[in-house]
């Protein structure tokens, strides 16, 4: 009866401090949407008298989906040669790869920084876009479920003369499909919300994605500042409700492994 009771308060409090950061994450976003919908002229005047509100949203699409292809693109080759590749030292590798990803941003700026001036892309978006291609997170993803995948599958393809790149595009890639999904969702998000890459690499204006025109809003017409960060919040709202079952299933099958 006692360890009954203990259990049945354990799961009370975790059900309650769930509810409790439920609640704390959802206040903010029902604040901005409420005063945002007091003036519904603010989204007229941000749609049609504001275009440079829209030039900045496009400025977000054009960093952001470069760089979901170039992952979608390399994440799972790389996760794959991470795998199969017999390499005595490539586990050293991968610890280090990972240590790249647990790094403060502002420690890689300077590095990024360097290399984007010496390959002469500084105050452009392939300044931002191509490091963030090479995101060490969709490969860790990525990775962590292809281990589960059998072996006995990959050495018969072999044995019918299958390939390397022919076994990872017919046979593993297809079953990595929410390991994938999980991470451009991910990716999506963190490059969406970008601001620190943005103001040290474009100097000009015209450049700066939303993530930074917000900011110039809430100083210049704090009227329209609410409307616009709901429009600001739009995208990555719909992409988390369409893929969440996506993104549960990859990370829950992207548990680190020994």
């Amino acid at each position: 009866m006692g360890d009954f009771m203990k259990k049945r308060y354990s799961n009370f409090f975790e059900k309650l401090i769930c509810m409790g950061a439920v609640i704390l994450a959802v206040i903010p976003l029902l604040f901005v949407a409420g005063k945002s919908v007091q003036v519904p002229e603010e989204y007229l005047i941000l749609l049609f008298k504001r275009p440079l509100y829209l030039r900045m949203m496009w400025n977000s699409l054009i960093i952001t989906i470069p760089v979901l292809i170039g992952q979608l693109l390399l994440a799972p080759l790389a996760a794959y040669g991470f795998w199969q590749c017999r390499w005595k030292y490539k586990e050293i590798l991968f610890y280090l790869y990972m240590i790249v990803m647990l790094m403060p941003l502002q420690l890689t700026l300077v590095p990024n920084y360097l290399v984007a001036n010496w390959l002469g892309i500084q105050n452009s978006s392939l300044a931002i876009i191509l490091p963030a291609m090479f995101q060490p997170l969709g490969v860790f993803l990525i990775r962590q479920q292809i281990q589960d995948f059998p072996q006995e599958t990959l050495e018969a393809a072999r044995l019918d003369g299958a390939s390397e790149y022919r076994i990872y595009r017919s046979i593993v890639k297809p079953n990595l499909s929410s390991a994938i999904a999980a991470a451009l969702i991910l990716i999506f998000i963190d490059n969406w919300n970008i601001v620190d890459q943005a103001v040290i690499f474009l100097r000009e204006p015209y450049q700066q994605p939303l993530s930074v025109y917000l900011c110039q809003i809430l100083e210049e017409q704090p009227d329209i500042f609410y409307a616009a960060s709901v429009f600001y919040a739009v995208p990555v709202l719909l992409i988390f409700l369409m893929g969440q079952d996506y993104l549960i299933q990859g990370i829950s099958m992207s548990g680190v492994k020994a």
